[in-house]
C-alpha cells in the first residue's frame, strides 16, 4: 500500500467538508461533536445553564450521601459514614447562600420579562418562547428546592446518627460502671 499525495480537487473537497462539519457542530442540537464542544456537552444539557447544573451536581450528591446514610448498615460503619458526610456539609452549606442567589436571578427574570399570556398578544413564537422559559423558571425553582430540602434532610440525619451514636457509647459506658 503506497501513500499517493491528494489532489487538488480532493484537497478542495476535504476543506469544503471539513467546512461543512464546522458549521454542523455549531449548531446547538448537532450530532457531530468537534474535541471542544464534547467536553462542554457531558457537562451541560443543551437548555441548561452552568449554574444550573452545578445545583444540580450538588443535590444529586447530597441525594446519594442521604441514601447511603439511610442504608441498614453495622453501627461503626454508619458512624464512619455520618462522620464523611458532616464533613462534607461543611462545603455544601455554600449551596445556601449560592440558591438564594439563583432565586434572586428568577424574580428578576420574571420581573423583566415581556408579558405574553395569550396567543393574541404576541406572535406564536414569542408565546411559545414565552412558555419555554416558563418551564425553565419552574424547573430551577424545582432543583433549588431540593438541593436546599436535601440539605437540610442531610444535616438532620447526620446530627441524629452522630446523636445516638453518642447515646449508645454513654448506654454502654453505664453499663461498664455498674
Amino acid at each position: 500500500m503506497s501513500y499517493k499525495p491528494a489532489s487538488s480537487s480532493e484537497r478542495e473537497l476535504i476543506s469544503r467538508t471539513r467546512g461543512k462539519n464546522k458549521i454542523k457542530s455549531k449548531s446547538k442540537y448537532s450530532t457531530a461533536q468537534t474535541p471542544e464542544s464534547s467536553l462542554s456537552s457531558v457537562l451541560t444539557h443543551p437548555d441548561m445553564a452552568l449554574e444550573w447544573v452545578l445545583i444540580g451536581y450538588v443535590g444529586a450528591a447530597e441525594a446519594t450521601m442521604l441514601l447511603l446514610l439511610t442504608l441498614p448498615l453495622p453501627d461503626s460503619l454508619r458512624h464512619r459514614l455520618a462522620a464523611v458526610c458532616r464533613g462534607l456539609l461543611k462545603p455544601f452549606l455554600a449551596v445556601v447562600p449560592y440558591s438564594l442567589f439563583l432565586l434572586m436571578d428568577i424574580y428578576w427574570k420574571l420581573e423583566t420579562r415581556p408579558s405574553c399570556t395569550t396567543g393574541d398578544d404576541c406572535s406564536p413564537t414569542d408565546y411559545l418562547r414565552h412558555q419555554k422559559s416558563s418551564v425553565k423558571i419552574e424547573r430551577n425553582a424545582l432543583l433549588i428546592a431540593v438541593a436546599l430540602i436535601l440539605y437540610w434532610l442531610l444535616f438532620s440525619m447526620t446530627s441524629l446518627i452522630l446523636s445516638v451514636h453518642r447515646l449508645n457509647q454513654q448506654v454502654e459506658k453505664l453499663k461498664n460502671q455498674e
